[in-house]
Protein backbone atom coordinates (compact mmCIF):
# COMPACT_ATOMS: atom_id res chain seq x y z
CA UNK A 1 0.00 0.00 0.00
CA UNK A 2 0.95 3.39 -0.52
CA UNK A 3 0.74 6.21 2.37
CA UNK A 4 -0.01 9.64 1.14
CA UNK A 5 1.11 12.57 3.08
CA UNK A 6 -2.20 13.13 4.80
CA UNK A 7 -1.90 9.06 6.14
CA UNK A 8 1.14 9.35 6.96
CA UNK A 9 0.17 12.36 9.21
CA UNK A 10 -2.78 10.99 10.88
CA UNK A 11 -0.99 7.58 11.39
CA UNK A 12 1.64 9.79 13.67
CA UNK A 13 -1.00 11.74 15.67
CA UNK A 14 -2.57 8.02 16.77
CA UNK A 15 0.97 7.19 17.28
CA UNK A 16 1.33 9.74 20.02
CA UNK A 17 -2.01 8.75 21.21
CA UNK A 18 -0.91 5.19 21.80
CA UNK A 19 2.55 6.03 22.64
CA UNK A 20 3.53 9.17 24.06
CA UNK A 21 0.53 10.52 25.11
CA UNK A 22 -0.71 7.56 26.88
CA UNK A 23 2.43 7.01 28.25
CA UNK A 24 2.29 10.71 30.02
CA UNK A 25 -0.67 9.90 31.44
CA UNK A 26 0.62 7.59 34.15
CA UNK A 27 1.84 8.61 37.13
CA UNK A 28 5.82 8.25 37.12
CA UNK A 29 7.08 5.70 39.91
CA UNK A 30 8.70 7.24 42.83
CA UNK A 31 11.91 4.67 42.31
CA UNK A 32 12.59 5.45 38.75
CA UNK A 33 12.33 9.32 40.02
CA UNK A 34 15.25 8.39 42.40
CA UNK A 35 17.01 7.00 39.65
CA UNK A 36 16.51 9.44 37.27
CA UNK A 37 17.85 11.99 40.14
CA UNK A 38 21.03 10.26 40.24
CA UNK A 39 21.68 9.92 37.07
CA UNK A 40 21.34 13.39 36.64
CA UNK A 41 23.84 13.92 39.40
CA UNK A 42 26.43 11.93 37.21
CA UNK A 43 25.76 14.01 34.06
CA UNK A 44 26.30 17.32 36.31
CA UNK A 45 29.84 16.07 37.70
CA UNK A 46 30.90 15.13 34.01
CA UNK A 47 29.85 18.34 32.73
CA UNK A 48 31.14 20.20 35.58
CA UNK A 49 35.04 18.07 36.20
CA UNK A 50 35.53 17.82 32.52
CA UNK A 51 36.48 21.38 31.28
CA UNK A 52 39.51 20.75 34.01
CA UNK A 53 40.27 17.71 33.07
CA UNK A 54 43.26 17.30 29.97
CA UNK A 55 44.39 15.16 27.84
CA UNK A 56 48.35 14.88 27.85
CA UNK A 57 50.62 14.00 24.75
CA UNK A 58 54.14 13.05 25.62
CA UNK A 59 57.30 13.00 23.38
CA UNK A 60 59.24 10.64 25.29
CA UNK A 61 63.12 10.92 24.99
CA UNK A 62 64.98 8.48 22.98
CA UNK A 63 68.65 7.31 24.04
CA UNK A 64 69.75 6.98 20.58
CA UNK A 65 67.46 9.32 18.41
CA UNK A 66 67.47 7.26 15.47
CA UNK A 67 64.10 5.80 13.31
CA UNK A 68 63.22 2.83 15.34
CA UNK A 69 62.09 -0.67 13.37
CA UNK A 70 58.50 -1.40 14.21
CA UNK A 71 59.54 -3.94 16.89
CA UNK A 72 58.57 -2.51 20.03
CA UNK A 73 61.39 -3.47 21.96
CA UNK A 74 64.04 -2.72 19.57
CA UNK A 75 66.33 -0.62 22.75
CA UNK A 76 66.56 -4.01 24.00
CA UNK A 77 67.81 -6.03 21.10
CA UNK A 78 71.76 -7.29 21.23
CA UNK A 79 74.00 -4.93 19.84
CA UNK A 80 75.03 -6.23 16.98
CA UNK A 81 70.77 -5.67 15.38
CA UNK A 82 70.73 -2.43 16.88
CA UNK A 83 74.04 -1.12 14.97
CA UNK A 84 72.99 -2.18 11.69
CA UNK A 85 69.70 -0.68 12.30
CA UNK A 86 70.79 2.49 13.38
CA UNK A 87 73.15 2.76 10.42
CA UNK A 88 70.14 2.37 8.02
CA UNK A 89 67.88 4.95 9.47
CA UNK A 90 68.07 8.65 9.28
CA UNK A 91 68.16 10.46 12.41
CA UNK A 92 65.03 12.50 13.50
CA UNK A 93 63.24 14.03 16.75
CA UNK A 94 61.20 12.21 18.97
CA UNK A 95 57.19 12.09 18.39
CA UNK A 96 54.42 11.91 20.43
CA UNK A 97 54.14 8.56 21.35
CA UNK A 98 52.68 8.79 25.03
CA UNK A 99 49.01 9.69 26.61
CA UNK A 100 47.84 10.57 30.35
CA UNK A 101 45.64 12.80 31.35
CA UNK A 102 45.89 15.26 34.27
CA UNK A 103 43.72 18.06 36.04
CA UNK A 104 44.34 21.51 36.01
CA UNK A 105 45.21 23.07 39.75
CA UNK A 106 45.30 26.71 39.81
CA UNK A 107 44.81 29.49 37.31
CA UNK A 108 48.28 29.62 36.91
CA UNK A 109 48.07 26.44 34.56
CA UNK A 110 49.80 23.92 36.86
CA UNK A 111 48.58 20.83 36.01
CA UNK A 112 48.49 17.64 38.39
CA UNK A 113 49.60 13.96 36.50
CA UNK A 114 51.53 11.31 37.36
CA UNK A 115 55.35 10.69 37.33
CA UNK A 116 55.15 7.92 34.93
CA UNK A 117 52.50 9.93 32.36
CA UNK A 118 55.72 12.50 31.76
CA UNK A 119 58.96 10.78 32.81
CA UNK A 120 61.66 11.18 30.17
CA UNK A 121 59.66 13.57 28.40
CA UNK A 122 61.43 15.52 25.74
CA UNK A 123 58.08 17.46 24.55
CA UNK A 124 54.54 17.63 26.24
CA UNK A 125 51.43 18.78 24.44
CA UNK A 126 48.04 19.55 26.98
CA UNK A 127 45.01 19.37 24.91
CA UNK A 128 41.54 20.92 26.62
CA UNK A 129 38.26 19.94 26.29
CA UNK A 130 37.26 22.82 24.32
CA UNK A 131 40.02 21.96 21.35
CA UNK A 132 42.58 24.53 22.86
CA UNK A 133 46.53 22.84 22.90
CA UNK A 134 49.80 24.47 24.63
CA UNK A 135 52.65 23.39 25.19
CA UNK A 136 54.06 22.25 28.68
CA UNK A 137 56.85 21.94 30.92
CA UNK A 138 57.60 19.94 33.46
CA UNK A 139 57.49 22.31 36.74
CA UNK A 140 58.64 19.05 38.81
CA UNK A 141 58.28 15.27 38.99
CA UNK A 142 58.69 12.83 42.32
CA UNK A 143 58.83 9.13 41.38
CA UNK A 144 58.27 7.77 44.95
CA UNK A 145 54.96 9.27 44.86
CA UNK A 146 54.14 8.80 41.19
CA UNK A 147 53.25 12.63 41.43
CA UNK A 148 54.18 15.39 38.68
CA UNK A 149 53.43 18.78 37.82
CA UNK A 150 53.67 20.18 34.83
CA UNK A 151 52.84 23.95 33.50
CA UNK A 152 51.34 25.63 30.64
CA UNK A 153 53.38 27.70 28.68
CA UNK A 154 51.85 30.99 28.12
CA UNK A 155 48.46 30.01 29.92
CA UNK A 156 45.72 32.15 29.28
CA UNK A 157 43.59 34.04 31.84
CA UNK A 158 40.46 31.67 31.41
CA UNK A 159 41.50 28.33 32.37
CA UNK A 160 38.82 26.28 33.65
CA UNK A 161 39.85 24.91 37.33
CA UNK A 162 39.15 22.09 39.68
CA UNK A 163 37.87 21.86 43.07
CA UNK A 164 40.28 19.66 45.19
CA UNK A 165 38.32 18.05 48.17
CA UNK A 166 39.47 16.09 51.28
CA UNK A 167 40.25 12.52 50.80
CA UNK A 168 40.87 12.01 54.72
CA UNK A 169 36.86 12.80 54.87
CA UNK A 170 36.44 9.89 51.77
CA UNK A 171 34.47 6.82 53.19
CA UNK A 172 34.57 3.28 51.97
CA UNK A 173 31.17 2.56 49.73
CA UNK A 174 30.97 6.23 48.61
CA UNK A 175 30.43 7.10 44.45
CA UNK A 176 33.82 8.08 42.86
CA UNK A 177 34.02 8.76 39.16
CA UNK A 178 37.06 8.74 36.81
CA UNK A 179 37.32 10.81 33.89
CA UNK A 180 40.43 10.62 31.30
CA UNK A 181 41.77 9.23 28.32
CA UNK A 182 41.94 5.50 28.37
CA UNK A 183 43.02 3.97 25.35
CA UNK A 184 43.00 7.39 23.58
CA UNK A 185 39.52 7.49 23.80
CA UNK A 186 39.71 11.43 24.95
CA UNK A 187 37.37 12.52 27.99
CA UNK A 188 36.08 9.19 28.89
CA UNK A 189 33.56 8.95 32.32
CA UNK A 190 32.96 6.03 34.79
CA UNK A 191 32.07 5.52 37.74
CA UNK A 192 31.65 3.18 40.74
CA UNK A 193 32.61 3.43 44.49
CA UNK A 194 35.35 3.86 47.03
CA UNK A 195 36.26 0.20 47.32
CA UNK A 196 38.47 0.95 50.50
CA UNK A 197 41.13 3.09 51.48
CA UNK A 198 45.16 2.90 52.93
CA UNK A 199 45.78 0.55 50.43
CA UNK A 200 49.91 -0.45 50.71
CA UNK A 201 52.19 -2.94 49.75
CA UNK A 202 50.06 -2.99 46.16
CA UNK A 203 53.22 -2.83 44.22
CA UNK A 204 55.43 -5.91 43.87
CA UNK A 205 59.17 -5.32 45.37
CA UNK A 206 59.89 -6.03 41.77
CA UNK A 207 58.14 -3.22 39.92
CA UNK A 208 59.33 -0.75 42.42
CA UNK A 209 57.58 -1.20 45.34
CA UNK A 210 60.19 -0.32 47.63
CA UNK A 211 60.15 3.12 46.26
CA UNK A 212 56.45 4.12 46.37
CA UNK A 213 54.61 6.10 48.40
CA UNK A 214 51.48 3.98 49.16
CA UNK A 215 48.60 4.98 50.66
CA UNK A 216 45.87 4.33 47.92
CA UNK A 217 42.22 4.79 47.61
CA UNK A 218 41.10 1.74 45.78
CA UNK A 219 38.28 1.88 43.29
CA UNK A 220 35.87 -0.15 41.04
CA UNK A 221 35.65 2.35 38.88
CA UNK A 222 36.92 1.31 35.37
CA UNK A 223 40.25 2.84 34.87
CA UNK A 224 42.84 2.13 31.79
CA UNK A 225 45.86 2.71 30.17
CA UNK A 226 45.78 6.49 29.57
CA UNK A 227 43.60 7.26 32.66
CA UNK A 228 46.58 7.35 35.05
CA UNK A 229 47.23 11.10 36.38
CA UNK A 230 43.39 12.39 35.90
CA UNK A 231 41.04 12.66 38.66
CA UNK A 232 39.01 10.21 40.85
CA UNK A 233 36.15 12.80 41.99
CA UNK A 234 33.03 12.17 44.49
CA UNK A 235 29.64 12.78 43.99
CA UNK A 236 30.00 16.73 44.59
CA UNK A 237 32.51 17.26 41.50
CA UNK A 238 35.71 17.30 44.34
CA UNK A 239 39.29 15.53 43.59
CA UNK A 240 39.61 12.80 45.55
CA UNK A 241 42.00 11.04 44.06
CA UNK A 242 44.75 11.02 40.63
CA UNK A 243 44.56 7.86 39.32
CA UNK A 244 47.48 6.11 39.33
CA UNK A 245 47.60 2.27 38.45
CA UNK A 246 45.17 -0.40 37.89
CA UNK A 247 45.70 -4.72 38.83
CA UNK A 248 45.11 -6.43 35.19
CA UNK A 249 42.19 -5.09 32.44
CA UNK A 250 38.66 -5.19 33.79
CA UNK A 251 39.32 -6.49 37.58
CA UNK A 252 37.73 -3.97 38.79
CA UNK A 253 40.76 -2.94 41.21
CA UNK A 254 42.16 0.11 40.60
CA UNK A 255 44.34 2.63 43.02
CA UNK A 256 44.11 6.44 43.29
CA UNK A 257 46.89 8.74 45.01
CA UNK A 258 44.50 10.46 47.77
CA UNK A 259 44.35 14.19 46.44
CA UNK A 260 45.48 15.64 50.39
CA UNK A 261 48.93 13.63 50.01
CA UNK A 262 49.12 14.65 46.24
CA UNK A 263 48.21 18.59 46.88
CA UNK A 264 50.90 18.33 49.94
CA UNK A 265 53.83 17.07 47.56
CA UNK A 266 52.34 19.51 44.41
CA UNK A 267 53.25 22.17 46.68
CA UNK A 268 57.06 21.15 47.29
CA UNK A 269 56.64 20.31 43.46
CA UNK A 270 56.01 23.59 42.24
CA UNK A 271 57.86 25.19 44.98
CA UNK A 272 61.48 23.45 44.60
CA UNK A 273 61.31 20.97 41.66
CA UNK A 274 61.18 18.07 43.72
CA UNK A 275 59.92 16.54 47.01
CA UNK A 276 62.81 16.14 49.42
CA UNK A 277 62.04 13.27 52.14
CA UNK A 278 63.32 13.26 55.44
CA UNK A 279 64.29 9.84 57.45
CA UNK A 280 65.04 8.94 60.90
CA UNK A 281 68.04 6.76 59.98
CA UNK A 282 66.28 3.39 61.71
CA UNK A 283 65.18 -0.25 60.70
CA UNK A 284 61.32 -0.64 61.34
CA UNK A 285 58.92 -3.79 61.64
CA UNK A 286 55.86 -4.40 62.89
CA UNK A 287 55.01 -5.52 66.34
CA UNK A 288 52.63 -7.61 65.27
CA UNK A 289 55.01 -9.68 63.27
CA UNK A 290 57.64 -9.55 65.65
CA UNK A 291 56.84 -12.55 68.29
CA UNK A 292 60.43 -11.98 70.18
CA UNK A 293 59.56 -8.07 71.13
CA UNK A 294 55.61 -9.06 71.56
CA UNK A 295 57.15 -10.66 75.00
CA UNK A 296 59.02 -8.00 76.17
CA UNK A 297 56.03 -5.55 75.74
CA UNK A 298 53.62 -7.48 77.49
CA UNK A 299 50.33 -5.64 77.14
CA UNK A 300 50.75 -3.22 73.93
CA UNK A 301 48.91 -4.80 70.65
CA UNK A 302 50.37 -2.26 68.39
CA UNK A 303 53.39 -0.05 67.30
CA UNK A 304 56.63 -0.35 65.21
CA UNK A 305 59.63 -2.12 66.48
CA UNK A 306 62.75 -0.49 65.97
CA UNK A 307 65.11 -3.18 64.75
CA UNK A 308 68.10 -1.13 64.17
CA UNK A 309 70.02 2.25 64.41
CA UNK A 310 72.38 3.76 61.77
CA UNK A 311 75.49 5.46 63.56
CA UNK A 312 75.51 8.30 61.36
CA UNK A 313 71.44 8.68 60.86
CA UNK A 314 69.24 11.21 62.58
CA UNK A 315 67.82 8.79 65.01
CA UNK A 316 71.75 8.38 66.79
CA UNK A 317 71.23 11.72 68.41
CA UNK A 318 67.91 11.37 69.82
CA UNK A 319 66.91 12.36 73.30
CA UNK A 320 66.34 10.25 75.08
CA UNK A 321 68.40 7.61 73.39
CA UNK A 322 66.69 4.80 71.29
CA UNK A 323 67.75 1.22 71.18
CA UNK A 324 66.88 -1.61 69.39
CA UNK A 325 63.84 -3.57 70.25
CA UNK A 326 61.77 -0.23 71.53
CA UNK A 327 58.81 -0.11 70.03
CA UNK A 328 57.02 3.51 68.84
CA UNK A 329 53.66 4.11 69.27
CA UNK A 330 53.20 7.55 68.11
CA UNK A 331 54.84 10.45 66.06
CA UNK A 332 54.03 13.99 67.30
CA UNK A 333 50.74 12.23 69.35
CA UNK A 334 49.78 10.33 66.11
CA UNK A 335 49.52 6.41 67.01
CA UNK A 336 51.55 4.28 64.15
CA UNK A 337 50.20 0.66 64.16
CA UNK A 338 52.69 0.31 60.59
CA UNK A 339 56.36 0.70 58.85
CA UNK A 340 53.94 2.73 56.80
CA UNK A 341 52.16 4.98 58.98
CA UNK A 342 55.61 5.81 60.62
CA UNK A 343 57.60 6.27 57.28
CA UNK A 344 54.41 8.59 56.07
CA UNK A 345 54.67 10.76 59.28
CA UNK A 346 58.23 11.15 59.58
CA UNK A 347 59.48 11.18 55.63
CA UNK A 348 56.76 13.92 54.70
CA UNK A 349 58.05 16.50 57.59
CA UNK A 350 60.57 19.11 56.77
CA UNK A 351 64.06 17.98 57.47
CA UNK A 352 65.06 19.99 60.40
CA UNK A 353 61.87 19.82 61.85
CA UNK A 354 62.02 18.39 65.42
CA UNK A 355 59.48 14.98 65.97
CA UNK A 356 58.25 13.53 69.57
CA UNK A 357 58.41 9.52 69.47
CA UNK A 358 56.06 8.50 72.24
CA UNK A 359 58.24 4.81 72.97
CA UNK A 360 57.21 1.52 74.86
CA UNK A 361 60.76 0.04 75.96
CA UNK A 362 60.08 -3.22 78.30
CA UNK A 363 57.35 -1.88 81.01
CA UNK A 364 58.36 1.52 80.72
CA UNK A 365 57.26 4.40 78.28
CA UNK A 366 59.16 8.29 77.35
CA UNK A 367 58.95 10.39 75.15
CA UNK A 368 62.26 10.61 72.70
CA UNK A 369 62.92 13.77 70.32
CA UNK A 370 64.62 13.46 67.06
CA UNK A 371 65.31 15.91 64.34
CA UNK A 372 64.63 13.85 60.69
CA UNK A 373 67.33 15.01 57.87
CA UNK A 374 66.92 15.19 54.60
CA UNK A 375 67.06 11.30 52.81
CA UNK A 376 70.50 10.63 51.30
CA UNK A 377 69.83 9.03 47.87
CA UNK A 378 72.37 5.98 48.11
CA UNK A 379 70.36 5.58 51.74
CA UNK A 380 66.87 5.70 50.23
CA UNK A 381 66.13 1.86 51.35
CA UNK A 382 66.97 2.60 55.13
CA UNK A 383 64.32 1.85 57.35
CA UNK A 384 62.34 -0.11 55.23
CA UNK A 385 62.56 -4.45 55.06
CA UNK A 386 65.50 -4.92 53.23
CA UNK A 387 65.01 -6.26 50.18
CA UNK A 388 66.75 -9.88 49.04
CA UNK A 389 69.56 -9.41 46.37
CA UNK A 390 68.30 -9.87 43.11
CA UNK A 391 69.54 -12.49 41.19
CA UNK A 392 70.94 -11.49 37.54
CA UNK A 393 67.95 -12.59 35.68
CA UNK A 394 68.83 -15.56 33.28
CA UNK A 395 67.33 -18.63 31.73
CA UNK A 396 67.95 -21.63 29.64
CA UNK A 397 70.80 -19.03 27.90
CA UNK A 398 68.24 -16.37 27.60
CA UNK A 399 69.51 -12.55 29.08
CA UNK A 400 66.50 -11.09 30.63
CA UNK A 401 65.45 -7.74 31.89
CA UNK A 402 63.21 -7.00 34.64
CA UNK A 403 59.95 -5.08 33.12
CA UNK A 404 59.64 -1.35 34.67
CA UNK A 405 56.57 -0.04 36.21
CA UNK A 406 56.16 2.12 33.39
CA UNK A 407 56.00 -0.51 31.17
CA UNK A 408 54.08 -2.93 33.20
CA UNK A 409 51.18 -0.43 33.31
CA UNK A 410 51.87 0.04 29.30
CA UNK A 411 51.52 -3.45 28.42
CA UNK A 412 48.56 -4.15 31.21
CA UNK A 413 50.66 -6.50 32.94
CA UNK A 414 51.73 -7.28 36.82
CA UNK A 415 55.27 -7.62 35.73
CA UNK A 416 57.41 -9.59 33.39
CA UNK A 417 61.42 -10.44 32.16
CA UNK A 418 61.75 -9.06 28.95
CA UNK A 419 63.84 -11.30 26.95
CA UNK A 420 67.12 -8.85 25.84
CA UNK A 421 69.91 -11.68 24.31
CA UNK A 422 69.58 -15.23 23.23
CA UNK A 423 71.97 -17.99 22.20
CA UNK A 424 72.41 -17.84 18.88
CA UNK A 425 71.31 -21.88 18.55
CA UNK A 426 69.44 -24.14 20.39
CA UNK A 427 66.22 -25.66 21.84
CA UNK A 428 65.38 -21.67 22.91
CA UNK A 429 65.54 -20.44 18.94
CA UNK A 430 63.96 -23.16 18.00
CA UNK A 431 61.07 -22.63 20.06
CA UNK A 432 60.63 -19.40 18.51
CA UNK A 433 61.72 -17.23 21.63
CA UNK A 434 62.44 -13.53 20.55
CA UNK A 435 64.08 -10.62 21.60
CA UNK A 436 61.34 -8.50 23.34
CA UNK A 437 59.10 -11.13 24.21
CA UNK A 438 57.89 -11.12 27.77
CA UNK A 439 58.02 -14.15 29.83
CA UNK A 440 55.35 -14.13 32.75
CA UNK A 441 55.05 -17.79 33.27
CA UNK A 442 57.36 -20.58 33.34
CA UNK A 443 56.13 -24.23 33.80
CA UNK A 444 52.97 -22.91 34.69
CA UNK A 445 54.60 -20.85 37.38
CA UNK A 446 54.25 -16.71 37.24
CA UNK A 447 57.94 -15.19 37.09
CA UNK A 448 57.10 -11.35 37.47
CA UNK A 449 60.61 -10.64 39.12
CA UNK A 450 64.02 -11.99 39.10
CA UNK A 451 64.00 -13.72 42.20
CA UNK A 452 60.51 -15.75 41.08
CA UNK A 453 62.59 -16.54 38.39
CA UNK A 454 65.49 -18.35 40.23
CA UNK A 455 63.03 -19.90 42.08
CA UNK A 456 61.47 -21.50 38.90
CA UNK A 457 64.67 -21.87 37.29
CA UNK A 458 65.74 -24.29 40.11
CA UNK A 459 63.01 -26.32 39.96
CA UNK A 460 63.42 -27.04 35.73
CA UNK A 461 64.27 -30.88 34.92
CA UNK A 462 66.75 -30.86 31.99
CA UNK A 463 65.03 -34.22 30.84
CA UNK A 464 61.43 -32.34 30.47
CA UNK A 465 60.56 -29.58 28.35
CA UNK A 466 59.96 -26.48 29.43
CA UNK A 467 56.55 -24.39 29.02
CA UNK A 468 56.73 -20.57 28.47
CA UNK A 469 53.92 -17.95 28.72
CA UNK A 470 55.01 -14.44 26.63
CA UNK A 471 53.45 -11.48 26.17
CA UNK A 472 54.45 -10.44 22.52
CA UNK A 473 53.45 -7.15 21.31
CA UNK A 474 49.89 -7.31 23.82
CA UNK A 475 49.17 -11.46 22.75
CA UNK A 476 49.49 -13.90 24.90
CA UNK A 477 51.78 -17.01 23.31
CA UNK A 478 52.76 -20.10 24.15
CA UNK A 479 56.16 -21.68 23.84
CA UNK A 480 57.31 -24.93 24.39
CA UNK A 481 61.50 -25.38 24.63
CA UNK A 482 62.18 -29.04 24.21
CA UNK A 483 64.25 -30.32 26.32
CA UNK A 484 67.20 -32.50 24.35
CA UNK A 485 66.73 -36.20 23.18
Amino acid sequence: MIWTGRWVAAAAVAGMLTTGWAEDAKPRSPAREMARLLNQAFIEVAEEVSPAVVVIDVAQREEEVTVPPSHPWFDLLPERFRRKESEENPKRPPEFNGQGSGIIMDSEGHILTNHHVVEGAERIRIRLRDGRQFDATVRGSDEQSDLAVVQIQNFPADLPVARLGDSDRVRVGEFAIAIGAPFRLDYSVTYGHVSAKGRNSVVPMGMGGALMDQDFLQTDASINPGNSGGPLVNIDGEVIGINSMIRGLNSGISFSIPINLAREISTRLIKDGRFVRSWLGIGIDALRENEKVQALVPGLADGVVVTRIVPTGPASGAVPALRPNDVITAVDGKPVKTPTELRALVTRKLPGTSVSLDVRRAETTFVAKVEPQAMPDDLDQIGRPEPKPQPEPALLGMRLKPLSPAEADEKNLEGGLVVVDLPEKGPVVEAGVRPGDIITEVNHQSVDNPLKLAEVAETIDGKKDVVLVVNRKGEEVILVIKSPK
